[in-house]
């Protein structure tokens, strides 16, 4: 079958060849990335198509992260549980910071 390399040992499940043209700038960015992340270009753009598939699914927030993992913005991090009562009032300290940080942001944007 012409695409599928399904039949080489290293892989555990089918592969499709996918050729696609991108401008010369993609490429570029995807290869600074893929050196960044000490990846190859194929598992980067992998990571990225994998990631932005899902970013017209489900809730604003699995839209959001898909959204972020595609753009390599997303992080997972673990952190210590936190107890109901100690979550709302850290919610309630950060009340008012968002409008500070979209001038900030707009600020930057502004300089560049």
């Amino acid at each position: 079958m012409l695409g599928d390399i399904s039949s080489t040992s290293c892989y555990r499940q089918t592969v499709k060849q996918l050729l696609l043209r991108v401008p010369d700038d993609v490429h570029r960015r995807l290869a600074a990335r893929a050196e960044r992340e000490g990846r190859s270009v194929n598992a980067v753009a992998n990571k990225i198509l994998d990631a932005s598939i899902d970013a017209d699914q489900g809730d604003a927030r699995t839209r959001l992260r898909a959204r972020a993992a595609g753009a390599g913005t997303l992080r997972v991090v673990s952190a210590p549980r936190v107890d109901p009562e100690r979550r709302r009032e850290i919610i309630e300290s950060l009340r008012g910071v968002g409008p500070i940080l979209d001038d900030l942001l707009t600020q930057e944007r502004e300089r560049r």
